[in-house]
């Protein structure tokens, strides 16, 4: 965590920073597109030429999260085994108890886990996680952790898809979750081992990435594991709000 008067400026940056309507809506639209960017990447990475027509949809959706949202969906339900009963996600919320399928278990699970490390940058940095841009603000919801993980989602996307995957020596079985009376998913322990393990595999593979500390390189990239670009973000999301920086940026600097 850094000093207290360092934290106290980049906050009160934030606060100014997130009521200019103009700003709001350019840190908005640049997540948004960071994260329909992602989703195209990943799609694309599975080489399924059954998305073909899904990708252009989402290509073509523009700052439309919800449409984009159902487009990728769409696709990623083709990838998931249909003895898994996969067809759609459950909740846009990061909820652990309320998924009806391993899937989207393993999804909340996931996206729990980026949250609390995106939750650690953000403090880290010393920027207010309650008050965001593009979630609604209340006092027990950390609504810009919903919002700088956006890009990221797709870290634990494509973790539960390989965990699910036929060729997966450690696919899931079904003695490893059981449901409730209600119909909800439990997983057990077996699984989510494997889960956590698989998802931190996925945060620390790297890729070239170019930022200021990369300078020094012949091509001014660097490799950098894909958890660190989302800590680089909110780093830059705080020197945006003190006006140290002119842009924000998230994918529009990978090469």
């Amino acid at each position: 965590m850094r000093d207290s008067l360092t934290a106290t400026k980049y906050r009160i940056a934030q606060y100014d920073t997130f009521r200019i309507p103009s700003k709001r809506d350019y840190l908005v639209k640049q997540i948004i597109k960071a994260k329909i960017d992602s989703q195209i990447k990943f799609l694309k990475s599975t080489n399924n030429p059954e998305f073909k027509e899904g990708i252009t949809k989402l290509e073509r959706s523009g700052q439309s999260e919800a449409v984009s949202s159902r487009y990728y969906f769409d696709c990623y339900a083709k990838l998931i085994d249909d003895r898994f009963e996969f067809t759609k996600r459950n909740s846009i919320r990061i909820e652990k108890k309320n998924a009806t399928d391993v899937i989207n278990a393993l999804l909340n699970y996931g996206y729990a886990v980026l949250a609390g490390q995106i939750s650690a940058y953000i403090n880290g940095v010393g920027l207010d996680a309650f008050y965001g841009i593009m979630h609604k603000n209340h006092t027990s919801f950390q609504s810009l952790v919903y919002d700088m993980m956006e890009p990221f989602r797709w870290l634990v996307d494509y973790s539960v898809w390989k965990l699910s995957d036929a060729k997966s020596k450690n696919r899931i079985s079904k003695k490893q979750y059981a449901y409730t009376r209600d119909g909800i998913v439990v997983l057990e322990y077996d699984l989510i081992r494997k889960f956590l393990e698989l998802l931190e595999r996925t945060f620390q593979k790297e890729r070239r990435y170019h930022y200021r500390h990369s300078a020094f390189t012949k091509d001014g990239l660097k490799s950098v594991q894909e958890i660190t670009i989302a800590k680089i973000l909110v780093q830059n999301l705080a020197e945006f709000c003190i006006g140290k920086q002119s842009e924000f940026g998230i994918y529009s600097n990978l090469r």
